[in-house]
């Protein structure tokens, strides 16, 4: 090793490889479980929120179920919430896989389309159609809404570099 600060170094430098890529199943799982997860325990917050809401103006706490899903504001609350969620799955379902964004984003949205689906029709109680058709149909470019925000964000990234 030499003194002169100047020297190039003696070991070969190379332009770094390409960026790592997650698995596409991963990817598509952690998305999943994102937006999942995250819609439920909101919802619950939500739903005691409102209950608490409507239990303080003295309201029968048995009809509070009946009463919510009347209420055009928790409705629309709580689809908003959900779909920021979505939009969450498919921003971390982008990030995770790092490639392919839009790809893995368009499968989390139709994941989350089908098990939403399935949860609104076991419903015994019964969304409103307008709330329930709304909801799919935004579903889908909620999900590549967030992988949007990763690339915007990733290119950002590398313009400062």
């Amino acid at each position: 090793m030499s003194d002169n600060p100047y020297t190039p170094p003696s070991a070969p430098v190379g332009d770094r490889g390409p960026e790592h890529t997650g698995a596409t199943w991963k990817a598509v799982l952690f998305g999943v479980t994102t937006d999942l997860f995250g819609t439920t325990v909101a919802g619950m917050v939500l739903l005691v929120l409102f209950s608490g809401m409507l239990v303080s103006q003295g309201q029968d706490p048995e009809a509070i179920s009946r009463m919510l899903l009347q209420s055009n504001e928790y409705l629309f609350v709580s689809l908003a919430v959900g779909l920021s969620f979505t939009a969450l799955g498919g921003y971390v379902a982008a990030r995770v896989a790092n490639h392919q964004e839009y790809r893995h984003a368009l499968i989390v949205g139709v994941i989350v389309l089908i098990i939403g689906e399935i949860m609104v029709s076991s419903d015994p109680t019964g969304m409103p159609l307008s709330i329930r058709l709304i909801g799919d149909l935004l579903v889908i470019p909620a999900a590549l809404l967030g992988a949007h925000l990763r690339l915007a964000a990733k290119q950002r990234a590398l313009a400062q570099l």
